[in-house]
């Protein structure tokens, strides 16, 4: 009880230091960036709180020093291994480990919380979603899809849902869905570089469906590489007729992709345009100094690496190299 207590003051805490100051005199979404962070700091104080409630010793010269964070996560998960039963356990390891951008073992942990909780809420809903698209985008078009479905039914104006959801209509051929969920997330007013990828991606569809106060005008300038795409003449690609191709923009630190596309690998050697419009986080590629491009083919389709998968990967510079960029696949995923 004494944990739920403290993590409860602590969850006020954050919601409160981050919502106050995040909206401006009209009501758009402004997040100064030392909020998000002092938010972020308090996964480690709860991981830290749980971990040592969890384990209370009556023992007046137990040690009150907190171990290092991983230390905290791994006995966490240790815990858990032993101790299943367990859903807000499941849900901080996942977080946790979200934070530390492990997504696939955050996905895990998650999928556990889901499996151990018998009536899931919105925000387990939103926070497995993520972390499935995350760790695989192709996954949308499946249950972690409908999982911002789910949540825009209770909860129409959730802005990580439209966005997730925009996504994943998209991937089902929901053309329309997508356009009315992304202008409606638009219309909400989100941080501009968020809504410069919207505008991006709307204009991809057509444009945004009017409402009272979303932006009438898409902007016609997207920040995106064109790439000549190619496959080693002394590489065994095999039969492409029935691959996929999957290019994507990550930052050289790791991470979820920047931005993703789905090509059919038949299509090689070709010409393709990786744009602000392909994002999946929304984050632009004009807003890194150097992003890493990689194209892959993948004889079983997966958006996840396999053995025996062909890459080829080149560095490239947003805004400074703006000639077409040749990308050789050239290695063998091993």
């Amino acid at each position: 009880m004494t944990f739920w207590l403290v993590a409860s003051l602590l969850l006020v805490a954050a919601v409160g230091f981050v919502v106050a100051p995040a909206f401006s005199r009209h009501g758009a979404l402004r997040i100064p960036n030392t909020h998000v962070i002092a938010a972020a700091l308090l996964v480690p104080f709860s991981l830290a709180l749980y971990s040592h409630v969890t384990t209370w010793s009556d023992n007046p010269n137990a040690s009150t020093e907190l171990p290092a964070v991983t230390d905290m996560i791994e006995g966490l998960a240790e815990r858990l291994a032993t101790n299943p039963n367990d859903p807000d356990g499941w849900r901080l390891l996942g977080q946790s480990y979200f934070t530390l951008g492990r997504y696939e073992e955050a996905r895990d942990a998650l999928r556990q919380a889901w499996q151990h909780t018998p009536i899931p809420d919105d925000e387990l809903r939103l926070a497995l979603g993520e972390t499935e698209a995350l760790v695989d985008p192709e996954s949308l078009r499946g249950e972690p899809g409908a999982l911002f479905d789910e949540v825009l039914q209770h909860d129409p104006t959730n802005q990580k849902a439209l966005w997730w959801g925009g996504f994943a209509a998209l991937l089902t051929e929901r053309n329309d869905l997508a356009r009315e969920r992304w202008s409606a997330l638009l219309d909400l007013g989100p941080p501009e570089e968020v809504a410069q990828i919207l505008r991006n991606q709307l204009q991809a569809l057509g444009g945004a469906i009017e409402s009272a106060t979303a932006a009438t005008s898409v902007s016609a300038s997207v920040s995106g590489v064109r790439l000549l795409i190619s496959v080693a003449d002394d590489l065994d690609s095999g039969n492409l007729a029935d691959a996929s191709l999957f290019v994507f923009a990550r930052s050289p630190g790791g991470g979820p992709p920047i931005a993703v596309q789905r090509r059919a690998a038949s299509e090689l050697p070709a010409d393709f345009r990786l744009t602000d419009a392909d994002s999946m986080t929304g984050q632009s590629l004009a807003s890194f100094d150097t992003v890493s491009i990689v194209a892959r083919i993948s004889q079983s389709g997966q958006a996840i690496e396999q053995p025996g998968d062909l890459y080829g990967q080149i560095e490239y510079r947003p805004g400074q190299d703006l000639e077409t960029q040749p990308l050789l696949i050239d290695q063998v995923v091993q």
